[in-house]
C-alpha cells in the first residue's frame, strides 16, 4: 500500500534545474532508502516530502505528492499540520538548548497534545520507543546539548514521534556517527517500521541494503540535474538491477 503517492516532481532553485520528473511511490510502513552520488537532488526530494523547501525562496516544486490522496502543495495546505504527519530527522543532530524533557515536550505541548494525555506519559513513551529512556530517565532536566552525539540524535526521533507522525524522514541520520550508535539507529529504523513509514536518505550502501525494503536510486546526466534512474524493490536492486548506472552504483565505480 502506497502511503505517499510521488508523481512527475520537479524542483528547480531560481532558473537552475535541480531534480526532474520523478516518480515514486513511499509504501506504508516500509522502509524506502534514497541513494546516489552527492549532489544529485536526494535530499532536496526528501524535503519535498513535508515541504521543508518551503523555506528557500527560489525552490519551485512541480508535479504532486498525495499524501492520503490529497495533494500537500495544493493551495490552502495545512503545513503545520503536515510536519506533525511527516516529520523529519536531520543529518546532525538539533536539539534544542533546552532539557531533554522540554525537547520531547515541545511538540505536543504547541499541538495541545498534553489536553488528551499526561505530557509525562508522552515524553516517557517517545523516549522508551528510542531506547533512551533507561539510560536517562533520572536526568530528564539534564541539557539535552550535554547528551552524546548518538544520544541527541535519539532524542531528536524521539521529539518527532513525541506527535504521534505517519511518516518519519531520515537524512543520512547516523552519518556523523560511530559504529555503534550507527547500528542502534539501524535496529531503531527496523523496529520503528512496525509503526511509520520511514524515508531515508543514505550514501551507506550497505545500510540501505541492510534496512531499507524499497530503494530509489538518484543520479545526474548533467552534473546538475537529478532523475531518477531506477526504483525497486531492495533485494532486486541490490542484486538483479536493471540500469548498467545502477550496477556501476552500487558496485563502488564511481560515486
Amino acid at each position: 500500500m502506497t502511503r505517499m503517492d510521488c508523481q512527475n516532481v520537479s524542483v528547480t532553485y531560481g532558473d537552475k534545474p535541480v531534480l526532474d520528473d520523478i516518480t515514486v511511490e513511499i509504501k506504508e510502513r516500509k522502509i524506502t532508502a534514497l541513494i546516489g552520488p552527492s549532489g544529485c537532488g536526494k535530499s532536496t526530494f526528501l524535503r519535498c516530502l513535508n515541504r521543508m523547501n518551503d523555506s528557500i525562496k527560489s525552490a519551485h516544486v512541480t508535479g504532486q505528492i498525495l499524501l492520503d490522496d490529497e495533494d500537500i502543495y495544493s493551495a490552502g495546505y495545512d503545513v503545520v499540520r503536515l510536519r506533525q504527519r511527516v516529520g523529519m530527522v536531520f543529518q546532525r543532530p538539533n536539539p534544542f538548548p533546552q532539557s531533554i524533557y522540554d525537547n520531547v515536550a515541545f511538540g505536543p505541548r504547541v499541538l495541545g497534545m498534553h489536553r488528551d494525555a499526561s505530557l509525562d506519559d508522552i515524553v516517557e513513551q517517545a523516549l522508551q520507543d528510542v531506547g533512551l529512556w533507561r539510560e536517562i530517565r533520572d536526568t530528564l532536566k539534564r541539557d539535552a546539548l550535554t547528551l552524546s552525539l548518538g544520544q541527541q540524535q535519539r532524542l531528536c526521533l524521539a521529539r518527532v514521534i513525541a506527535v504521534r507522525p505517519e511518516v518519519i524522514l531520515m537524512d543520512e541520520p547516523a552519518s556523523a556517527l560511530d559504529p555503534i550508535e550507527t547500528l542502534r539507529i539501524e535496529d531503531l529504523m527496523r523496529e520503528l517500521v512496525d509503526d511509520y513509514t520511514i524515508a531515508i536518505v543514505t550514501h551507506n550502501m550497505q545500510q540501505a541494503a541492510r534496512v531499507s525494503d524499497w530503494t530509489a536510486f538518484f543520479l545526474t546526466d548533467d552534473g546538475q540535474t537529478g532523475k531518477l534512474i531506477e526504483y525497486g524493490d531492495t533485494g532486486r536492486i541490490f542484486t538483479q538491477p536493471q540500469d548498467q548506472r545502477t550496477i556501476d552504483y552500487i558496485t563502488g565505480r564511481f560515486g
